[in-house]
Formats: structure tokens, C-alpha cells, sequence
């Protein structure tokens, strides 16, 4: 694996980690301020990346659309199968928080922007074990502070293949539909 992948996998566990640690020294009170810290590490993140590109790609943004399109439905079939209930929203769209969208347009959108210009199978896997592990850990601390209840039989394992297989789909999404030399 080059070297630039391992870097941008690296910083990725260091921010993950560090997300991880904050939700841990919150729990069991930190409550709906877990919302707003997830808000402002997805405005974080956009900002680092727009820093280093100077521009926001459209197609990037459509990425963070396509995420916030899959999520919504994912989350609202989960909710009417009884999988799961989300808790402590502002207000809810359907069967999600709305800081839940607009953190996965600003972190979809941001995530795309770091995303290789070539497609790496190697990157596919470890972002995607990534993301299904601290994706996992992030339900696992929201059920911790209340925000979150796992019903149905659902849990942490297949948690974690839902958020590994949605990374596969959206690897997919950018490299074989969205990013293509298409003309918008």
C-alpha cells in the first residue's frame, strides 16, 4: 500500500481515537452535547479539506447527498422493523436526528474530497473495516448515554457490517457513478 494511503488511514485512526476518548469522558451524561460535538467535528473536517483544496467539488457534495439519501432510508427501515430508536434530537426527519444529516452531508462530502484519485482496493478494505469498527464503537457510546437503543435482536456486530458494507457501496457510488468525467 503507498505511502499516501497509509497516511490518510493513519489520520484516520488518530481522529477517530480522539472522537472516541471525547464520547468516553462524556459518557454517561453527555447526552445531546454528543449531537453538537458530532456536528462540529463534521464542520471540522470540512473546513480541513476544503482548506487543502480551496474548493468544495460538486461531485463531493453529491456524495454527502447519495450518504444522507442511503442513511435516511437505512435508518428509517431499521426503526419500522424495530431494530433500533434514536433519542435526544432537536427534532427528528422520520426516524432520524437532524444532526444526524447534516453531520453525514458535511462528513460524506469532506470524506470524499480526501478519497484517492484512483481507486485502491486496499483503501476499499481498511476504510471500510475503518468506519465499521469506530462506526460500531460511536453506536455502542450513544447507547452509553442514552441516545441510542439496539431492539430485535440488533447489535454491535452487525452494526459494524452495516457501516462496513454502506463504505463498500459508497466506494462504489464514487468511483464506478459519481466521479466519472461526467458533465453535470
Amino acid at each position: 500500500m503507498e505511502k499516501s494511503i497509509r497516511l490518510k488511514i493513519l489520520e484516520k485512526i488518530i481522529i477517530f481515537s480522539a472522537i472516541g476518548i471525547v464520547f468516553w469522558m462524556f459518557t454517561p451524561n453527555g447526552g445531546y452535547s454528543l449531537y453538537l460535538i458530532l456536528i462540529f467535528l463534521g464542520i471540522f473536517a470540512l473546513a480541513y479539506h476544503y482548506n487543502k483544496k480551496k474548493t468544495i467539488p460538486q461531485r463531493a457534495f453529491i456524495l454527502g447527498m447519495f450518504l444522507l439519501i442511503f442513511d435516511f432510508i437505512f435508518e428509517n427501515t431499521g426503526d419500522v422493523l424495530g431494530f433500533w430508536n434514536t433519542y435526544g434530537s432537536l427534532f427528528f426527519i422520520g426516524a432520524v436526528p437532524i444532526e444526524i444529516m447534516i453531520l453525514i452531508i458535511l462528513g460524506g462530502t469532506a470524506w470524499a474530497m480526501h478519497l484517492p484519485k484512483k481507486f485502491n482496493k486496499n483503501f476499499l478494505i481498511a476504510e471500510s473495516t475503518l468506519f465499521g469498527f469506530y462506526g460500531a464503537l460511536g453506536e455502542y457510546l450513544l447507547i452509553l448515554n442514552g441516545l441510542m437503543v439496539y431492539k430485535g435482536g440488533w447489535n454491535s456486530v452487525y452494526a459494524f457490517f452495516s457501516y462496513f458494507f454502506t463504505w463498500i457501496i459508497l466506494f462504489l457510488a464514487w468511483y464506478k457513478v459519481i466521479n466519472r468525467k461526467w458533465k453535470f
